[in-house]
């Protein structure tokens, strides 16, 4: 089961697995972090479908070890992914 994990510089990440220096974390209203987004993005890994919140996307999925897989996506597709 997916979850959802947080840096201490604010990025989310959704997936299996996170990069080094993210920390699990429960996310209790995902509307709030998505209204208050700022420069950050929503990022989705074109192989497995790992989400990631943050400026830039990570360069390798930390799930599927895809190199630079990750798109650009809007908040209708986050939200369907997620909910």
């Amino acid at each position: 089961m997916k979850q959802f994990f947080k840096s201490e510089s604010g990025e989310i990440h959704f997936g299996d697995l996170a990069e080094p220096g993210f920390l699990a974390a429960k996310i209790e209203n995902i509307d709030s972090i998505l209204e208050n987004l700022g420069a950050k993005k929503l990022w989705r890994c074109t192989v497995c479908n790992d989400l990631h919140i943050g400026e830039k996307p990570p360069k390798i999925c930390p799930t599927c070890f895809a190199e630079e897989a990750y798109v650009e996506i809007n908040k209708k597709e986050f939200l369907e992914m997620v909910k």
